[in-house]
């Protein structure tokens, strides 16, 4: 296990590592923070020899790249007008980190509650749909399965606030916003302040709607993978030993048929990530996606970079654990 998840790390830092680079190079290249801020000639000058803009794209990455061990993420590119005659104060902008790791907290916290409802979800619909196969609950369900998968995310998440918030949602399930149940600003870690439940709450209506859409997924591939395995020789024997129905399903079927499922749903932790921007949007949570958007109204790069090499962690990270849940499953691939 320790040399599989050695291996694993620096495969996920040598991810990390050319993310940040492309990144870095491409949005240091298509955009100029100092442009848009309407400057004179020798004011803009003033800001790109700031920020070293004019300097090579590699010495302005190494530069970067070695300031995050120093200074972390640095500040973002924000210019005041001070004194008469008016000259520019570059260093105005503010640290990009703390803003950034809030970010990524609500993120975090979305894409987890939102996979534990999948995992449910799934589990539920696949075992239900495996045992009455050809029946019309089966069929019915398939159908719904279809659907929400069929349905963006976005739109999903408009009709949960039209749907529930008229009734539910002023009182118990707030539609829009998002609160942090710690002190110290991370929900993990400190004595909540806001409560446990009451970030739940703020997090329930966007985690539903990331989730909908994966449940109607995954549990098509879990419904097939449990075919198969309830038609296998050893779930025979189970059932002929006299082991109860419940057993022979939880313990020994579903249990195998999760690997695969894991599998795919690891692959797809990517475009989980990415689907929780829509879910971002539209339920206002104060994610990477509302950063993401406002550096790119200011034509920040490191701000940009700061946001993407983020969402690379998370990735990497979220599917180095699905790695390890899959060899937990199955330890016959740790060895492979």
């Amino acid at each position: 296990m320790a040399t599989y998840l050695a291996r694993r790390l620096l495969l996920a830092a040598s991810v990390v590592l050319t993310v940040s680079f492309a990144a870095f190079v491409g949005f240091g290249l298509s955009l100029d923070p100092s442009f848009p801020l309407a400057f004179q000639p020798h004011q803009q000058s003033i800001v790109r020899a700031y920020y070293h803009l004019s300097d090579p794209i590699l010495s302005r990455y190494w530069r970067w790249l070695t300031g995050l061990f120093h200074h972390g993420f640095g500040s973002t590119v924000s210019t005041q007008l001070i004194g008469t005659p008016q000259r520019v104060d570059p260093s105005f902008g503010q640290a990009i980190g703390p803003q950034l790791f809030h970010a990524a907290e609500t993120t975090l916290a979305l894409v987890g509650l939102a996979l534990l409802f999948v995992v449910v979800g799934t589990a539920f619909v696949g075992v239900f749909t495996a045992q009455r196969r050809r029946y019309k609950a089966d069929v019915g369900v398939r159908a719904l399965t279809y659907l929400g998968s069929a349905v963006p995310t976005f739109l999903i998440g408009d009709l949960l606030l039209r749907a529930i918030s008229p009734h539910v949602t002023s009182n118990f399930l707030p539609g829009r916003g998002y609160v942090i149940s710690s002190t110290n600003g991370w929900f993990l870690i400190g004595a909540p302040t806001g409560g446990v439940v009451g970030w739940l709450r703020h997090l329930f209506l966007p985690a539903a709607a990331l989730a909908l859409g994966l449940i109607g997924i995954y549990a098509r591939y879990l419904r097939s993978a449990m075919a198969t395995e309830l038609a296998r020789p050893y779930v025979t024997v189970a059932r002929a030993k006299g082991l109860p129905e419940w057993r022979v399903l939880i313990r020994h079927a579903l249990r195998n048929s999760l690997v695969p499922v894991t599998a795919l749903l690891t692959l797809d932790l990517g475009a989980v990530v990415g689907a929780s921007i829509a879910a971002d949007g539209v339920f206002v949570s104060g994610g990477l996606a509302s950063v993401f958007l406002g550096g790119l109204g200011h034509a920040d790069p490191f701000e940009l970079t700061a946001i993407v090499v983020v969402s690379a962690v998370v990735v990497c990270g979220l599917t180095l654990a699905g790695d390890v849940l899959v060899g937990l499953l199955d330890p016959r691939l740790l060895s492979s």
